[in-house]
């Protein structure tokens, strides 16, 4: 009776201990899922930020007219001399809405359009989920978004405030995984 208690006892413990691996084995598969997704959000963004950086530094450089042509929360079109040859070229970024993007999980994921001189546009699938922009003029007061439907007003502008943020398209738990990027960029060629 004692040896059938002893293996009774030690297949309790071991099926506890079985059990005990099978759940650190799902907890570290959904970590490193996350811990994965979290960097992939995190290239996305920093590579965003950076041509979006590039790209606002860049405006009215070489313009001596009106240097922005369309200034709205979620699009911004502007003039530039992307390519150096002393003709004026035109920039805009604008988001697309969540029914273009039905390839991946996500169902607030969009595409971000980058049109260079009204070419076709050319979109970024990295997982941007908003896409904010606000307006300052030069004593750092928000530019009402409704007054720029106004040149004068849009003139006003000195400096952009950019609001991104990169989500993953696949949930973990239900969860996406996402980051943040937020700058306010002051381009040099504001008079």
């Amino acid at each position: 009776m004692g040896n059938l208690i002893d293996i009774l006892t030690a297949t309790v413990i071991g099926a506890v201990v079985i059990l005990m691996i099978i759940g650190i084995n799902f907890y570290i598969e959904n970590s490193s899922r996350d811990i994965i997704n979290s960097n992939m959000a995190q290239t996305n963004i920093t590579e965003l930020g950076a041509v979006i950086e590039y790209d606002f530094y860049k405006i009215g450089y070489r313009i001596t007219g009106n240097k922005i042509v369309t200034a709205d929360s979620t699009e911004i079109k502007f003039y530039t001399d992307m390519d150096n040859n002393g003709n004026a070229d035109t920039l805009r970024y604008y988001i697309g809405s969540t029914s273009e993007l039905t390839a991946t999980p996500n169902p607030n994921d969009r595409l971000l359009y980058r049109v260079y001189n009204n070419e076709t546009p050319k979109s970024s699938n990295l997982g941007v989920v908003n896409f904010k922009l606000t307006y300052y003029d030069s004593a750092g007061s928000q530019i009402n978004y409704g007054s720029l439907n106004s040149q004068t007003h849009r003139n006003r502008i000195r400096s952009i405030g950019v609001y991104l943020k990169v989500e993953s398209p696949y949930p973990i738990e239900g969860v996406y995984t996402g980051a943040e990027w937020k700058k306010i960029i002051r381009p040099k060629n504001f008079n």
